[in-house]
């Protein structure tokens, strides 16, 4: 170990050690024992600062002496120590106000307020807990034996300079697997491809493994194979299940059927034989690929189990990754497939994606040579290249990567080039994220972390930093951003996981203090463990109660541990008095055990129960609760919590409360005094009524209500200033916003879809900052209700807009003043004339249906719905545009200009009757642009119906990234395009044109895979398109024309 790896913690150590020393000789300034201690508790939160400075300090080097190891470690403990008696003498200061407020309120209800008129306030006297000044003093004496062992190390104490990391926080990139983040796979991708394509595979089971090493890229290669077109196309059914360690028949058989279904229902069968007989019906004459990933199996008869309900199948194909030939021998039917290590060439590919961006601007070119040189150090492993490129990626000087390159972890894990990468990522990692990355190691591998979850879990642990006025939430996101963009996390659907390397890297780093029991064995060492995962049955918990958990300080409880004995459970909790973080399931109608009320240090609660008619008074003395989640039964049936206890509003750093439960009816009026409350989500549809204190919380920032019941909103809701997300949808009596909803300036969501409310109120167009508005609302000009112009000021819309009813717009000033042209966020646009009400798309659009005005039968305008389309032209930026109805006999100029669809991908085109052409590329000034100067087009669906006059289409054959093209019953229309079709077209369907006669430049649709063509007894295709390769599917209906083609 270099000397100047120490320097700073021995400086910081020889501080606390003279601190420590003048402490414990300073006399106190009062004989009372009470002033002593309160001065006592002072120094140990000041030592307790300096060693955490100690702590981080290490955290920042690469410590490989053990004795130095076990010596922080020891100051680490007395740092948790010391802790835990601060944290408790701030419980006792929350407890004095809590009592203070009660006693206060008792004296008002009682008409004795002379003290309040008085204008002395109530004096809080904090009582110190027993035996508090002889803690403090046992730490004293451990600080004493442990700073005096620094000695019997023998380290020299030399200056050296400390790295200062500073992150930054650009926004985060995407994970997803895709071409542009691989390399150097093709190969092995055509060599599995391959092997499930050929012959001799097309009946029974079939099982190719992929094996190697962790991080060389198996799941990648076989992710690559499983989305490939021609293996969808080949396959009816296809699947995805990561197995890991756990070989459960029952749990992989069920994920299995999920997979294979593709369903975002459930399967609610439990029992294995009810799963197979399912499964084996799904499969029966199938073509059947199903990915294995990560598999560790050794035992012949869960695998001989598992396959059972294939047998029926036409053929199944099984692609399982490995990192053991043990594991393949037992599964395959053909050879192993072995990917080899990456070539220099794509490893430099992959790293310079990764470090640069894919591009090295002029001020990296320094920075080239060093990073082929730690290309070659990772030995061909994509794992550690890409964690290594995305570790360098924050580093921009050459003296950075000179150390990188040069670490000696490369020499100490030379037989382990991952580790050693990882490990290096690690040690390189700024000192906060450490423990939040550490952490990550009590769940068990293949868990998918909820990013919001995984925060608050955190948070209660006290992982995260305050800056300035910044929120604790906000800052915990940047976090793990920063750690994703590492790549120690990676995308996964609506979630994330950890690569098994990257978990195995915190695993060894965690040692002993997090842990996941997945079985019903604890661990050797449970009175370590501080951070504990349990899977398993109540009998884990039995035998969790005969050891000292006095460290632990995260416990969480999957499935049903608790269920047998509540007595079980009520012996637990006092042997877990440090706990910060507590979640279960209670299966049991008995209440919650009053010692709940005993976890003083409690900020993270999760009970899950169908069965808790109401919770104990006692869990109201968890002052310092952070975050409360009561998951207590389906929203509008189940669960039997009818109650919340009064003494909510105790809770005064709560920031998350998410309430889950079918049968509440009011809340109690001191759920106003959560002041600190960030989050309320309150899912519990008998609720009539919201308490009017509401707007109390003025820190709220995102209310979500789910209520079959209540009508309207207090109107105190509009004194919600840092409101900035309001989520009342399926509240289907909920009849009217508000009409201070303007009053929420910083609001950037309005959720009210499939609510009851059908006008917005004018106050509307002050929500400047609104992002997304979700709902379906009539609008007309009014003084209480607006029109579409309640669209102008808000600029920052996003999503999808559906506008209907346009022919009843009497003033055309109306879209004028909607101002879509500057709605650059908006990416769906839906404008249909017709006077029906209807919802294009899913929940998350906003919809606004112009009524017709009152005692006014307004006659079809060609003219007035022309300007009225001339007006909605959209911003450049929008992606899809759908337009229905339109009477107007021409589109306006904007409709088809290459500027104006600069991001167009998709344009649809129903029931506009007068209309006699389409252009859709076509532009005064394209002819006067330079090759390169003009735009391309993005459009990739064109989908037209039912336009009767429509007899040209202009500009298709410039539509360069066109797939789809297809068009219904437009009977005028004789001819597609003169110059042709674009040749990346992949679907061509066309039904009900009439005069449609033949189509150019057919022979050049080398990427059709689907021709359709319906009754169109006009339409032909020329000789030379016999000769060119025919499409996948080709179905023509009725056209007699094509009789002769159809026969070649």
């Amino acid at each position: 170990m270099t000397s100047d790896s120490l320097s700073s913690i021995l400086l910081n150590t020889s501080q606390i050690w003279s601190f420590v020393q003048r402490w414990a000789v300073s006399p106190s300034s009062s004989s009372d024992p009470r002033a002593n201690v309160l001065k006592d508790l002072k120094e140990l939160e000041r030592a307790r600062k300096r060693i955490q400075a100690v702590l981080d300090d290490a955290e920042e080097r690469e410590i490989r002496d053990e004795a130095v190891k076990l010596w922080l470690k020891e100051l680490k403990g007395v740092a948790y120590d010391a802790e835990d008696v601060l944290d408790e003498y701030h419980y006792e200061e929350l407890r004095a106000e809590a009592e203070a407020r009660a006693s206060r309120k008792r004296k008002r209800v009682e008409g004795d307020d002379e003290e309040e008129v008085s204008g002395s306030p109530m004096t809080t006297v904090v009582s110190l807990p027993n035996a508090m000044g002889d803690r403090i003093r046992a730490i004293r004496e451990r600080f004493d034996e442990i700073l005096k062992h620094r000695e019997l190390l023998r380290l020299r104490e030399e200056d050296g300079e400390r790295r200062v990391f500073r992150p930054t926080y650009p926004a985060p990139t995407s994970h997803m697997v895709n071409g542009s983040s691989i390399y150097g796979r093709a190969h092995d991708k055509q060599e599995v491809i391959d092997l499930l394509l050929s012959e001799g595979m097309e009946n029974g089971i079939s099982v190719i493994p992929i094996v190697g090493k962790g991080g060389l890229g198996k799941t990648t290669i076989a992710q690559l194979v499983y989305n490939d077109s021609k293996v969808k196309e080949y396959f009816d059914l296809t699947g995805w299940v990561c197995v890991s360690n756990d070989f459960d028949v029952t749990r992989l058989t069920k994920a299995i059927i999920e997979s294979l279904t593709q369903t975002e229902t459930p399967c609610v069968l439990t029992q294995l034989s009810s799963l197979q007989n399912a499964l084996e019906e799904k499969v029966k004459k199938k073509r059947v690929l199903l990915v294995l990933d990560d598999v560790w199996n050794e035992q012949q008869n869960l695998w001989e189990s598992l396959r059972i309900p294939f047998v029926g199948a036409e053929t199944v194909q099984i692609i399982v990754t490995c990192r053991n030939d043990s594991v393949a021998q037992i599964m395959q039917t053909v050879c192993s497939y072995y990917p080899d290590y990456l070539s220099e060439g794509d490893s430099w590919l992959l790293f310079k994606h990764h470090a640069f961006g894919g591009q090295i601007s002029e001020e990296q070119l320094g920075l080239v040579d060093i990073g082929k040189r730690i290309v070659e150090k990772c030995s061909g492993l994509p794992l550690a290249v890409k964690t290594i490129g995305s570790l360098l990626r924050h580093l921009r000087d050459e003296d950075s990567w000179m150390e990188v390159l040069q670490s000696a972890i490369w020499e100490l894990d030379k037989n382990n080039e991952t580790l050693a990468s990882l490990r290096l990522s690690y040690n390189r990692m700024p000192a906060h994220l450490k423990p939040c990355f550490v952490y990550t190691s009590m769940f068990p591998k293949d868990y998918v972390f909820d990013k919001d979850v995984l925060v608050r879990l955190w948070m209660a642990q006290g992982f995260i930093t305050l800056e300035g006025r910044r929120r604790m939430e906000e800052i915990g996101h940047d976090y793990f951003n920063d750690l994703q963009r590492r790549s120690f996390f990676d995308s996964f659907y609506f979630g994330f996981k950890m690569h098994d390397m990257i978990h195995d890297l915190a695993k060894s780093i965690a040692g002993n203090e997090c842990c996941a029991v997945m079985d019903k064995k604890l661990p050797g060492f449970p009175d370590q463990v501080r951070h504990l995962y349990m899977h398993g049955d109540e009998e884990l918990v039995k035998s969790l109660c005969s050891h000292n958990l006095w460290a632990l300080r995260t416990l969480i409880l999957e499935d049903r541990c608790i269920d047998a004995k509540v007595t079980q459970f009520q012996l637990l909790l006092p042997r877990t008095r440090c706990l910060r973080t507590l979640e279960f399931e209670w299966q049991r109608e008995d209440g919650l055990p009053d010692s709940i009320g005993h976890l003083k240090h409690l900020r993270y609660l999760h009970v899950r129960s169908r069965y808790i008619r109401r919770l104990p008074k006692s869990v109201c003395l968890l002052y310092h609760l952070q975050t409360l989640i009561l998951d207590c039964g389906h929203i509008f049936s189940g669960g039997h919590l009818a109650e919340l206890p009064d003494g909510l509003g105790n809770f005064t750093n709560l920031q998350y409360f998410k309430l889950w439960a079918g049968r509440i009816i009011r809340l109690p009026e001191s759920e106003c005094r959560l002041h600190h409350l960030q989050t309320l989500v309150l899912e519990c549809g008998s609720l009539a009524k919201l308490p009017d204190g509401l707007g109390n919380l003025t820190n709220l920032l995102y209310f979500k209500l789910r209520s079959n019941v209540i009508e309207r909103l207090p109107r105190s809701i509009c004194q919600l200033s840092n409101l900035q997300k309001l989520n009342i949808q399926s509240c289907r009596n909920l009849v009217e916003l508000p009409s201070g909803i303007g009053s929420l300036t910083n609001l950037r969501l309005l959720d009210t879809a499939f609510t009851g409310i059908h006008y917005l109120p004018v106050g509307i167009k002050k929500l400047t900052n609104l992002q997304r508005l979700y709902g379906s609302f009539k609008v007309r000009r009014g003084k209480e209700y607006g029109g579409i112009e309640v669209l102008k000021d808000l600029v920052n819309l996003q999503g999808t807009l559906q506008i209907s009813g346009l022919s009843n717009l009497v003033n055309t000033e109306d879209a004028r003043d909607a101002c879509l042209e500057y709605k650059h966020k908006l990416k769906e646009l839906y404008l249909d004339w017709y006077d029906v009400d209807r919802i294009c798309g899913g929940p998350q659009l906003l919809r606004l249906h112009a009524c017709p005005e009152e005692n006014m039968d307004l006659p079809a305008d060609e003219e007035r719905e022309e300007v009225i389309l001339q007006y909605l032209q959209p911003h450049p930026n929008l992606e899809k545009l759908h337009m229905d109805g339109y009477g107007g006999s021409k589109f306006p100029k904007w409709v088809g200009n290459p500027f104006s669809f600069a991001a167009l991908q998709e344009i649809k085109i129903t029931n506009c009757e007068e209309i006699s052409s389409l252009p859709l590329y076509i532009h005064s000034d394209i002819g006067k642009l330079d090759a390169l100067e003009q735009p391309q087009s993005m459009l990739k669906r064109v989908y037209i119906d039912n336009c009767w006059q429509l007899t040209s289409i202009a500009g298709l054959h410039k539509l360069h990234s066109l797939k789809d093209l297809t068009i219904y019953d437009c009977p005028q229309l004789q001819l597609l395009s003169k110059e042709g079709l674009p040749f990346k077209l992949e679907k061509l369907h066309i039904e009900h044109c009439q005069r449609l006669t033949l189509v150019s430049g057919m022979q050049n649709l080398t990427s059709l895979k689907a021709l359709i063509i319906r009754h169109c007894p006009k339409f032909e295709i020329t000789t030379e398109v016999q000769h060119s390769s025919m499409p996948n599917k080709i179905e023509i209906v009725n056209c007699p024309g094509m009789g002769h083609w159809c026969h070649i």
